[in-house]
Protein backbone atom coordinates (compact mmCIF):
# COMPACT_ATOMS: atom_id res chain seq x y z
CA UNK A 1 0.00 0.00 0.00
CA UNK A 2 1.70 3.35 -1.03
CA UNK A 3 1.72 6.62 1.50
CA UNK A 4 -1.00 8.21 -0.19
CA UNK A 5 -3.13 5.39 -0.09
CA UNK A 6 -2.84 5.32 3.74
CA UNK A 7 -3.50 8.80 4.57
CA UNK A 8 -6.99 8.55 2.34
CA UNK A 9 -8.07 5.61 4.41
CA UNK A 10 -6.60 8.10 7.69
CA UNK A 11 -9.26 10.29 6.83
CA UNK A 12 -11.95 8.28 5.95
CA UNK A 13 -10.73 7.04 10.14
CA UNK A 14 -10.36 10.57 11.24
CA UNK A 15 -13.88 11.43 9.75
CA UNK A 16 -15.47 8.73 11.30
CA UNK A 17 -13.94 9.74 14.71
CA UNK A 18 -14.95 13.38 14.49
CA UNK A 19 -18.14 12.48 13.33
CA UNK A 20 -19.00 10.76 16.38
CA UNK A 21 -17.35 12.83 18.57
CA UNK A 22 -18.45 16.47 17.42
CA UNK A 23 -21.91 17.12 17.13
CA UNK A 24 -21.59 17.53 13.47
CA UNK A 25 -23.50 13.93 11.93
CA UNK A 26 -24.08 10.53 12.32
CA UNK A 27 -22.33 7.86 13.91
CA UNK A 28 -21.71 4.19 12.57
CA UNK A 29 -24.28 1.99 13.17
CA UNK A 30 -22.66 -0.55 14.91
CA UNK A 31 -19.54 -0.42 17.21
CA UNK A 32 -17.42 -3.55 17.90
CA UNK A 33 -18.11 -5.44 20.95
CA UNK A 34 -14.21 -5.93 21.59
CA UNK A 35 -11.22 -4.13 21.69
CA UNK A 36 -9.81 -3.33 17.85
CA UNK A 37 -11.26 -5.83 15.83
CA UNK A 38 -9.97 -3.47 12.76
CA UNK A 39 -8.12 -0.02 12.72
CA UNK A 40 -11.58 1.79 12.34
CA UNK A 41 -13.00 0.65 15.75
CA UNK A 42 -9.93 2.31 17.31
CA UNK A 43 -10.89 5.39 15.90
CA UNK A 44 -14.62 5.59 16.07
CA UNK A 45 -14.69 4.38 19.32
CA UNK A 46 -12.17 6.61 21.16
CA UNK A 47 -11.77 4.45 23.54
CA UNK A 48 -14.93 3.40 23.89
CA UNK A 49 -16.88 0.14 22.96
CA UNK A 50 -20.35 -1.31 21.92
CA UNK A 51 -22.34 -2.31 25.57
CA UNK A 52 -22.56 -5.83 25.79
CA UNK A 53 -25.06 -8.31 27.27
CA UNK A 54 -23.90 -9.33 31.36
CA UNK A 55 -24.09 -12.31 33.28
CA UNK A 56 -23.11 -12.20 37.46
CA UNK A 57 -23.85 -15.12 39.82
CA UNK A 58 -20.83 -13.07 42.24
CA UNK A 59 -20.85 -10.47 43.98
CA UNK A 60 -19.59 -7.54 41.26
CA UNK A 61 -17.87 -5.17 43.83
CA UNK A 62 -16.18 -7.34 46.09
CA UNK A 63 -15.68 -10.72 43.93
CA UNK A 64 -14.63 -12.85 46.43
CA UNK A 65 -16.58 -15.80 46.47
CA UNK A 66 -18.46 -17.04 43.53
CA UNK A 67 -21.49 -18.35 45.28
CA UNK A 68 -21.86 -14.65 46.58
CA UNK A 69 -24.81 -12.31 45.53
CA UNK A 70 -25.31 -8.96 46.84
CA UNK A 71 -28.22 -8.22 44.73
CA UNK A 72 -31.61 -9.29 46.42
CA UNK A 73 -34.06 -11.02 44.25
CA UNK A 74 -37.15 -9.88 43.47
CA UNK A 75 -40.14 -10.30 41.45
CA UNK A 76 -40.77 -7.33 38.90
CA UNK A 77 -43.85 -8.08 37.41
CA UNK A 78 -42.78 -9.73 33.84
CA UNK A 79 -41.99 -6.21 33.10
CA UNK A 80 -39.96 -5.53 30.08
CA UNK A 81 -36.68 -3.38 30.50
CA UNK A 82 -35.87 -0.74 27.43
CA UNK A 83 -33.03 -0.18 26.60
CA UNK A 84 -32.67 2.58 23.64
CA UNK A 85 -29.49 2.33 21.51
CA UNK A 86 -28.89 3.41 18.05
CA UNK A 87 -27.61 -0.32 16.64
CA UNK A 88 -28.70 -3.95 16.80
CA UNK A 89 -27.68 -5.73 19.84
CA UNK A 90 -26.86 -8.57 21.26
CA UNK A 91 -27.98 -10.90 22.71
CA UNK A 92 -31.59 -9.72 24.63
CA UNK A 93 -34.96 -11.78 26.00
CA UNK A 94 -35.29 -11.62 21.89
CA UNK A 95 -32.75 -14.34 21.39
CA UNK A 96 -32.79 -17.69 21.61
CA UNK A 97 -29.82 -19.06 20.05
CA UNK A 98 -26.25 -17.64 19.51
CA UNK A 99 -26.39 -17.93 15.98
CA UNK A 100 -28.90 -14.69 16.27
CA UNK A 101 -25.94 -12.43 15.97
CA UNK A 102 -25.08 -12.63 12.63
CA UNK A 103 -21.03 -11.72 13.72
CA UNK A 104 -20.83 -13.72 16.29
CA UNK A 105 -17.05 -14.66 16.37
CA UNK A 106 -16.79 -16.29 20.04
CA UNK A 107 -19.30 -19.02 21.11
CA UNK A 108 -18.07 -19.55 24.02
CA UNK A 109 -18.65 -15.90 25.52
CA UNK A 110 -21.71 -15.72 23.57
CA UNK A 111 -23.11 -18.51 25.30
CA UNK A 112 -22.12 -16.86 28.30
CA UNK A 113 -24.52 -13.74 27.61
CA UNK A 114 -26.92 -15.98 25.90
CA UNK A 115 -27.06 -18.04 29.46
CA UNK A 116 -27.11 -14.91 31.56
CA UNK A 117 -30.25 -13.55 29.94
CA UNK A 118 -32.09 -16.42 30.69
CA UNK A 119 -30.61 -16.53 34.35
CA UNK A 120 -31.51 -12.42 34.94
CA UNK A 121 -35.09 -13.35 33.23
CA UNK A 122 -36.21 -15.95 35.59
CA UNK A 123 -34.75 -14.26 39.10
CA UNK A 124 -36.22 -11.13 38.40
CA UNK A 125 -39.16 -12.33 36.35
CA UNK A 126 -38.48 -9.53 33.61
CA UNK A 127 -37.33 -9.69 30.00
CA UNK A 128 -34.43 -7.52 28.39
CA UNK A 129 -34.89 -5.62 25.64
CA UNK A 130 -32.95 -3.28 23.17
CA UNK A 131 -34.83 -0.90 20.34
CA UNK A 132 -32.92 0.26 17.98
CA UNK A 133 -34.27 3.64 17.45
CA UNK A 134 -31.40 5.12 15.33
CA UNK A 135 -29.65 8.11 15.92
CA UNK A 136 -32.02 10.50 15.02
CA UNK A 137 -34.54 8.52 16.50
CA UNK A 138 -33.05 8.13 19.93
CA UNK A 139 -32.25 12.07 19.99
CA UNK A 140 -36.04 12.52 19.64
CA UNK A 141 -36.89 9.72 21.74
CA UNK A 142 -35.21 11.86 24.70
CA UNK A 143 -36.51 15.23 23.75
CA UNK A 144 -39.96 14.62 23.30
CA UNK A 145 -41.18 11.43 25.60
CA UNK A 146 -39.35 12.08 28.93
CA UNK A 147 -40.11 15.51 28.63
CA UNK A 148 -43.88 14.44 28.28
CA UNK A 149 -43.70 11.97 31.11
CA UNK A 150 -43.93 8.66 30.04
CA UNK A 151 -40.39 7.92 28.26
CA UNK A 152 -40.75 5.29 25.50
CA UNK A 153 -37.06 3.52 27.38
CA UNK A 154 -35.98 2.94 30.94
CA UNK A 155 -32.27 3.37 30.14
CA UNK A 156 -31.31 5.36 26.78
CA UNK A 157 -27.47 5.46 25.51
CA UNK A 158 -26.11 8.61 24.71
CA UNK A 159 -23.77 10.29 22.76
CA UNK A 160 -22.53 13.27 24.92
CA UNK A 161 -23.66 15.67 22.55
CA UNK A 162 -27.08 15.25 23.05
CA UNK A 163 -26.53 13.25 26.83
CA UNK A 164 -25.17 16.51 28.63
CA UNK A 165 -28.14 18.41 27.31
CA UNK A 166 -30.39 16.05 28.42
CA UNK A 167 -28.70 15.90 31.97
CA UNK A 168 -28.58 19.72 31.95
CA UNK A 169 -32.19 19.97 30.97
CA UNK A 170 -33.45 17.36 33.75
CA UNK A 171 -34.22 14.61 31.87
CA UNK A 172 -32.17 12.39 33.97
CA UNK A 173 -32.31 10.67 37.14
CA UNK A 174 -29.34 11.69 39.63
CA UNK A 175 -27.78 7.81 40.18
CA UNK A 176 -26.72 9.04 44.25
CA UNK A 177 -30.18 8.89 44.77
CA UNK A 178 -31.38 5.55 43.19
CA UNK A 179 -28.46 3.63 43.12
CA UNK A 180 -28.53 0.85 45.41
CA UNK A 181 -25.72 0.71 48.48
CA UNK A 182 -24.50 -2.47 47.21
CA UNK A 183 -23.57 -1.72 43.32
CA UNK A 184 -20.64 -1.68 41.50
CA UNK A 185 -21.13 1.62 40.17
CA UNK A 186 -20.08 3.43 43.34
CA UNK A 187 -17.82 0.36 44.21
CA UNK A 188 -15.20 -1.21 43.06
CA UNK A 189 -16.40 -0.12 39.66
CA UNK A 190 -15.14 -3.39 38.12
CA UNK A 191 -18.93 -3.71 36.00
CA UNK A 192 -20.05 0.37 35.81
CA UNK A 193 -17.90 2.94 35.61
CA UNK A 194 -19.82 7.11 36.41
CA UNK A 195 -19.32 9.95 34.60
CA UNK A 196 -18.41 12.63 37.17
CA UNK A 197 -20.17 15.83 35.91
CA UNK A 198 -19.54 18.50 38.56
CA UNK A 199 -21.14 21.54 37.42
CA UNK A 200 -24.33 19.47 37.11
CA UNK A 201 -24.03 18.57 40.90
CA UNK A 202 -24.06 14.82 40.58
CA UNK A 203 -23.38 11.65 38.32
CA UNK A 204 -26.12 10.94 36.05
CA UNK A 205 -23.81 8.78 33.34
CA UNK A 206 -22.55 5.95 33.07
CA UNK A 207 -21.15 3.38 30.86
CA UNK A 208 -19.43 -0.04 30.52
CA UNK A 209 -16.01 -0.35 32.41
CA UNK A 210 -13.29 -1.16 30.26
CA UNK A 211 -10.14 -0.68 29.36
CA UNK A 212 -8.69 2.62 29.73
CA UNK A 213 -7.90 3.18 26.16
CA UNK A 214 -8.91 6.49 25.68
CA UNK A 215 -5.88 8.49 26.33
CA UNK A 216 -3.94 10.62 24.41
CA UNK A 217 -0.67 11.53 24.03
CA UNK A 218 2.67 12.88 22.55
CA UNK A 219 4.45 10.10 19.96
CA UNK A 220 8.11 10.48 19.63
CA UNK A 221 10.23 9.63 17.62
CA UNK A 222 13.56 8.14 19.82
CA UNK A 223 15.74 6.76 17.87
CA UNK A 224 16.16 10.48 16.52
CA UNK A 225 16.23 11.67 20.00
CA UNK A 226 19.05 8.98 21.16
CA UNK A 227 21.23 10.25 17.62
CA UNK A 228 20.37 13.77 19.02
CA UNK A 229 21.54 12.46 22.69
CA UNK A 230 18.63 13.76 24.53
CA UNK A 231 17.33 12.11 27.37
CA UNK A 232 14.10 9.80 26.72
CA UNK A 233 10.98 11.74 27.82
CA UNK A 234 9.74 9.09 29.58
CA UNK A 235 12.76 9.25 32.03
CA UNK A 236 11.56 12.75 32.43
CA UNK A 237 8.20 12.07 32.98
CA UNK A 238 9.02 9.38 35.82
CA UNK A 239 11.23 12.29 37.15
CA UNK A 240 8.41 15.19 37.19
CA UNK A 241 10.94 16.88 34.70
CA UNK A 242 8.42 16.35 31.64
CA UNK A 243 7.56 19.96 31.46
CA UNK A 244 6.54 22.65 28.42
CA UNK A 245 10.28 24.35 28.83
CA UNK A 246 11.40 20.96 28.38
CA UNK A 247 9.21 20.10 25.84
CA UNK A 248 9.96 23.35 24.08
CA UNK A 249 13.45 22.73 24.70
CA UNK A 250 13.19 19.08 22.82
CA UNK A 251 11.02 20.63 19.73
CA UNK A 252 13.82 22.99 18.72
CA UNK A 253 16.63 20.85 19.02
CA UNK A 254 14.88 18.39 16.90
CA UNK A 255 14.21 21.22 14.01
CA UNK A 256 16.80 20.62 11.52
CA UNK A 257 17.75 21.24 8.41
CA UNK A 258 19.06 17.15 7.51
CA UNK A 259 20.54 17.62 3.75
CA UNK A 260 22.22 20.65 4.37
CA UNK A 261 19.94 22.66 1.45
CA UNK A 262 19.11 25.77 3.29
CA UNK A 263 15.68 24.70 4.46
CA UNK A 264 14.29 22.95 7.23
CA UNK A 265 12.96 19.53 6.60
CA UNK A 266 12.37 17.82 10.04
CA UNK A 267 10.44 19.71 13.22
CA UNK A 268 10.54 19.08 16.80
CA UNK A 269 6.93 18.90 16.79
CA UNK A 270 3.84 18.13 14.46
CA UNK A 271 0.44 16.72 14.62
CA UNK A 272 -3.55 17.25 14.84
CA UNK A 273 -4.29 20.50 16.74
CA UNK A 274 -7.47 18.45 18.77
CA UNK A 275 -5.14 16.37 20.80
CA UNK A 276 -2.67 19.10 20.88
CA UNK A 277 -4.58 21.81 22.73
CA UNK A 278 -6.54 18.97 24.56
CA UNK A 279 -3.52 17.35 26.04
CA UNK A 280 -1.42 21.18 26.91
CA UNK A 281 -4.93 22.45 28.28
CA UNK A 282 -6.16 19.42 30.35
CA UNK A 283 -2.53 19.26 32.00
CA UNK A 284 -2.39 23.31 32.80
CA UNK A 285 -5.63 22.64 34.55
CA UNK A 286 -7.31 24.89 31.89
CA UNK A 287 -10.62 23.81 30.16
CA UNK A 288 -12.49 25.89 27.17
CA UNK A 289 -16.19 24.38 27.42
CA UNK A 290 -15.85 22.46 30.39
CA UNK A 291 -19.07 23.95 31.82
CA UNK A 292 -21.70 26.75 31.59
CA UNK A 293 -18.93 29.77 31.66
CA UNK A 294 -16.17 30.00 28.84
CA UNK A 295 -13.21 28.85 29.97
CA UNK A 296 -11.38 30.61 26.81
CA UNK A 297 -9.73 33.45 28.47
CA UNK A 298 -8.95 31.55 32.10
CA UNK A 299 -5.32 32.29 32.29
CA UNK A 300 -4.88 28.42 31.94
CA UNK A 301 -5.79 28.07 28.41
CA UNK A 302 -4.37 31.28 27.42
CA UNK A 303 -1.11 29.83 28.82
CA UNK A 304 -1.93 27.22 26.18
CA UNK A 305 -2.31 29.40 22.95
CA UNK A 306 1.04 31.15 24.08
CA UNK A 307 2.77 28.11 24.23
CA UNK A 308 1.31 27.21 20.68
CA UNK A 309 2.35 30.59 19.39
CA UNK A 310 5.87 30.40 20.63
CA UNK A 311 6.44 27.02 19.17
CA UNK A 312 4.41 27.79 15.39
CA UNK A 313 5.56 32.11 15.14
CA UNK A 314 8.72 32.59 17.53
CA UNK A 315 10.47 29.65 17.66
CA UNK A 316 9.28 28.06 14.21
CA UNK A 317 10.15 24.57 16.02
CA UNK A 318 6.37 23.01 15.10
CA UNK A 319 5.77 21.86 11.64
CA UNK A 320 3.67 24.62 9.63
CA UNK A 321 -0.31 23.63 9.53
CA UNK A 322 -1.26 22.28 6.34
CA UNK A 323 -4.54 23.76 5.82
CA UNK A 324 -5.30 21.38 2.30
CA UNK A 325 -4.61 18.12 3.94
CA UNK A 326 -5.44 17.06 7.23
CA UNK A 327 -3.08 13.56 7.06
CA UNK A 328 -0.26 15.46 6.34
CA UNK A 329 -0.53 16.60 9.83
CA UNK A 330 -1.64 13.97 11.09
CA UNK A 331 1.21 11.57 9.44
CA UNK A 332 3.94 13.94 8.86
CA UNK A 333 5.94 11.55 12.14
CA UNK A 334 5.73 8.18 9.67
CA UNK A 335 7.52 9.72 6.95
CA UNK A 336 9.94 10.71 9.52
CA UNK A 337 9.50 14.76 9.05
CA UNK A 338 8.79 15.48 12.78
CA UNK A 339 10.41 13.83 16.27
CA UNK A 340 7.43 14.30 18.34
CA UNK A 341 3.92 14.59 17.30
CA UNK A 342 -0.06 14.20 18.77
CA UNK A 343 -0.10 10.27 18.53
CA UNK A 344 -3.15 7.91 18.02
CA UNK A 345 -3.04 4.09 18.92
CA UNK A 346 -4.84 3.35 15.46
CA UNK A 347 -2.29 5.40 13.66
CA UNK A 348 0.35 3.93 15.60
CA UNK A 349 -0.21 0.60 14.40
CA UNK A 350 -1.74 2.04 10.75
CA UNK A 351 1.33 2.96 9.32
CA UNK A 352 4.06 0.26 11.26
CA UNK A 353 1.54 -2.02 9.55
CA UNK A 354 1.72 -0.67 6.07
CA UNK A 355 5.46 -0.18 6.62
CA UNK A 356 5.31 -4.34 6.83
CA UNK A 357 3.48 -4.57 3.62
CA UNK A 358 5.35 -2.68 1.54
CA UNK A 359 8.45 -5.19 2.74
CA UNK A 360 9.89 -3.41 5.09
CA UNK A 361 9.60 -1.67 8.86
CA UNK A 362 9.31 1.84 9.77
CA UNK A 363 13.24 3.10 10.00
CA UNK A 364 13.27 3.98 13.69
CA UNK A 365 11.66 3.20 17.04
CA UNK A 366 8.76 5.11 18.07
CA UNK A 367 7.50 5.59 21.73
CA UNK A 368 4.90 7.64 23.36
CA UNK A 369 4.81 9.98 26.84
CA UNK A 370 1.60 11.68 28.33
CA UNK A 371 1.83 15.54 27.20
CA UNK A 372 4.00 17.76 29.26
CA UNK A 373 2.82 19.63 32.91
CA UNK A 374 1.78 23.30 32.10
CA UNK A 375 3.31 26.60 34.34
CA UNK A 376 -0.44 25.54 36.57
CA UNK A 377 -0.65 21.81 36.52
CA UNK A 378 -1.80 19.81 39.36
CA UNK A 379 0.77 17.04 38.05
CA UNK A 380 -1.70 14.72 37.17
CA UNK A 381 -2.12 13.28 33.83
CA UNK A 382 -5.64 13.69 32.09
CA UNK A 383 -7.26 13.32 28.54
CA UNK A 384 -10.51 13.96 27.61
CA UNK A 385 -14.17 12.58 27.94
CA UNK A 386 -15.40 10.49 25.13
CA UNK A 387 -18.00 7.41 24.23
CA UNK A 388 -21.13 6.64 24.94
CA UNK A 389 -22.96 6.93 28.28
CA UNK A 390 -26.07 5.10 29.33
CA UNK A 391 -28.76 7.30 31.73
CA UNK A 392 -32.13 6.49 33.02
CA UNK A 393 -34.48 9.39 32.62
CA UNK A 394 -37.05 10.96 35.13
CA UNK A 395 -40.27 9.23 34.77
CA UNK A 396 -39.29 5.45 34.89
CA UNK A 397 -40.68 3.67 37.91
CA UNK A 398 -38.97 1.77 39.95
CA UNK A 399 -35.43 3.06 38.97
CA UNK A 400 -33.21 1.81 41.34
CA UNK A 401 -34.68 -1.93 40.43
CA UNK A 402 -33.96 -1.23 36.76
CA UNK A 403 -30.64 -0.12 37.67
CA UNK A 404 -29.96 -3.07 39.82
CA UNK A 405 -31.06 -5.55 36.73
CA UNK A 406 -29.23 -3.61 34.03
CA UNK A 407 -25.78 -3.66 36.45
CA UNK A 408 -25.94 -7.25 36.91
CA UNK A 409 -26.67 -7.99 33.76
CA UNK A 410 -23.94 -6.04 32.50
CA UNK A 411 -21.41 -8.52 34.66
CA UNK A 412 -22.14 -11.87 32.28
CA UNK A 413 -18.51 -12.15 32.96
CA UNK A 414 -18.69 -12.71 36.39
CA UNK A 415 -16.10 -10.57 37.25
CA UNK A 416 -13.58 -11.90 34.80
CA UNK A 417 -12.51 -8.59 32.93
CA UNK A 418 -10.38 -10.89 30.84
CA UNK A 419 -13.24 -12.48 28.85
CA UNK A 420 -14.77 -8.58 28.15
CA UNK A 421 -11.51 -6.83 27.63
CA UNK A 422 -9.19 -7.77 25.03
CA UNK A 423 -6.37 -5.90 25.35
CA UNK A 424 -4.43 -7.47 22.17
CA UNK A 425 -4.99 -4.86 19.52
CA UNK A 426 -4.18 -1.94 21.53
CA UNK A 427 -1.03 -3.57 22.81
CA UNK A 428 -0.19 -4.46 19.09
CA UNK A 429 -0.42 -0.40 18.36
CA UNK A 430 2.83 -0.32 20.49
CA UNK A 431 6.38 -1.26 20.49
CA UNK A 432 7.35 -1.86 24.05
CA UNK A 433 5.27 -2.35 27.14
CA UNK A 434 6.32 0.36 29.02
CA UNK A 435 4.93 2.22 25.81
CA UNK A 436 1.16 0.03 26.56
CA UNK A 437 1.91 0.81 30.51
CA UNK A 438 1.99 4.40 29.43
CA UNK A 439 -0.81 4.70 27.41
CA UNK A 440 -3.18 2.59 29.71
CA UNK A 441 -1.94 5.36 32.57
CA UNK A 442 -2.88 8.16 29.95
CA UNK A 443 -6.74 7.07 30.46
CA UNK A 444 -7.08 6.62 33.92
CA UNK A 445 -8.05 10.32 34.21
CA UNK A 446 -10.68 11.71 31.90
CA UNK A 447 -11.82 15.26 31.89
CA UNK A 448 -15.44 16.53 30.02
CA UNK A 449 -14.68 19.54 28.34
CA UNK A 450 -17.16 20.33 25.29
CA UNK A 451 -15.53 22.62 22.95
CA UNK A 452 -15.29 20.03 20.18
CA UNK A 453 -18.58 19.11 19.84
CA UNK A 454 -20.16 22.46 20.76
CA UNK A 455 -22.79 23.57 18.13
CA UNK A 456 -22.35 27.10 17.36
CA UNK A 457 -18.48 27.36 18.02
CA UNK A 458 -15.56 26.79 15.20
CA UNK A 459 -11.97 26.61 17.82
CA UNK A 460 -10.38 26.34 14.03
CA UNK A 461 -12.13 29.12 12.69
CA UNK A 462 -11.90 31.64 15.69
CA UNK A 463 -8.64 30.48 16.95
CA UNK A 464 -6.16 28.23 15.49
CA UNK A 465 -6.32 29.65 12.34
CA UNK A 466 -6.04 33.19 13.16
CA UNK A 467 -2.98 32.17 15.52
CA UNK A 468 -1.31 29.62 13.68
CA UNK A 469 -2.48 29.38 10.23
CA UNK A 470 -3.19 33.04 8.69
CA UNK A 471 -1.11 34.72 11.70
CA UNK A 472 -3.03 37.74 11.82
CA UNK A 473 -4.27 38.16 15.15
CA UNK A 474 -2.40 37.98 18.70
CA UNK A 475 -3.30 34.97 21.59
CA UNK A 476 -5.09 37.76 22.94
CA UNK A 477 -6.63 39.19 19.58
CA UNK A 478 -8.04 36.25 19.34
CA UNK A 479 -9.48 35.04 22.50
CA UNK A 480 -11.55 38.60 22.69
CA UNK A 481 -12.74 37.64 19.80
CA UNK A 482 -13.83 33.72 19.91
CA UNK A 483 -14.70 34.64 23.78
CA UNK A 484 -18.31 36.00 23.47
CA UNK A 485 -19.23 33.58 20.01
CA UNK A 486 -17.81 30.55 22.69
CA UNK A 487 -20.20 31.80 25.33
CA UNK A 488 -23.49 32.11 23.01
CA UNK A 489 -22.71 28.92 22.32
CA UNK A 490 -22.62 27.90 25.41
CA UNK A 491 -25.98 29.29 26.46
CA UNK A 492 -27.95 28.55 23.68
CA UNK A 493 -26.34 24.49 24.45
CA UNK A 494 -26.88 24.34 28.39
CA UNK A 495 -30.27 26.79 28.14
CA UNK A 496 -33.64 25.02 29.35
Amino acid sequence: MKKNCRKVIAALLMLTMLIVFASCGKPEAKNTASIGTNTKTGVTDNGSKEPVSTENETKPAEQTAEDEDPYPAFDFGGRTIKVGIWWDYYYTSAHTKITDDPGMSNAETAQMKLDNVRRIEKKYNCRIEYVNLGWNGIIESINTSIAAGSPECDIYLTDLQFGIPAVANGLAQRLEDIVPEYSDLFGKQVVLKPLETKELGGTYLFAEQGIPMSGIYLGYNWTMMEELGLEDPQELYKKGQWTWEKFREYAIAGTRDTNNDGMIDVYGFGGVFPDLVNGLMMNNNGSIAAGKQEGLSSKETVEVFELINQMYNIDKSARPWNAEDWNDNLLAWSDGKVMMWTAQAWALKQEADAALQEGSELPFEYRIVPYPFGPSSDKKVYSPVSGNWYMIPVGVKDAGKVFQIFEEFMNWHKGDTSLRDDPSWFESCFQRLEDVEMAYECGKNLKLDLWMNLPGFDFGETIWWPIVVNKDKTVSQAVEAAKPVLQDALDAFWKK
